[in-house]
């Protein structure tokens, strides 16, 4: 790898690393101290989706079931998600976002809209179709490396099982 790249692969671990940490410090210095982001991740996951059941927010977010109880427990406490049964269908338990969640929401969006403005002041339109055309090429080429881990996970489980027979 030349210099160059592993520079660039430095920087962008860089501003990864920073942006998660403003971000956790706007928040913590906001009127919702008490979520972490990770909590604040978990209720706009709730809010993108049309039928916000645990599996569905669990797939969304890219996350187990049981690691989403544990933050949905914790959001829940501290009043910002709720959960109840849906009414044409008891089986399923919906989450439910309460008034201060959606002020939480709004709050985390400000967050967003602030950082664009702050982008906007320092990245020209031509520099910064380049940098989005860019940032696609990359989440498509991790989509695809993300897609071929869980193949070798699947045969590398398949080929484990069937040895054990």
């Amino acid at each position: 790898m030349s210099d160059k790249r592993r520079d660039l692969m430095s920087e962008i671990s860089e501003t990864f690393n920073l942006a998660i940490k403003v971000q956790e410090e706007f928040l913590k210095s906001g009127p919702f101290p008490e979520l972490s982001l990770t909590e604040v991740h978990v209720i706009e996951a709730v809010s993108k989706e049309k039928f916000p059941t645990m599996t569905n927010v669990a797939r969304r977010l890219q996350v187990t079931v049981g690691t989403l109880t544990t933050n949905v427990k914790s959001i829940m406490k501290k009043g910002f998600l709720e959960k109840e049964q849906y009414e044409k269908d008891h089986r399923f338990t919906i989450l439910r976002i309460t008034s201060k969640g959606y002020e939480a929401l709004a709050y985390h969006d400000r967050f967003h809209r602030e950082l664009s403005a702050l982008y906007e002041e320092r990245i020209s339109d031509d520099q910064f179709n380049w940098v989005l055309d860019t940032f696609e090429k990359v989440i498509v080429g991790l989509k695809d490396y993300q897609e071929n881990l869980r193949q070798k996970t699947i045969k590398k489980s398949i080929k484990s099982s069937s040895r054990g027979r």
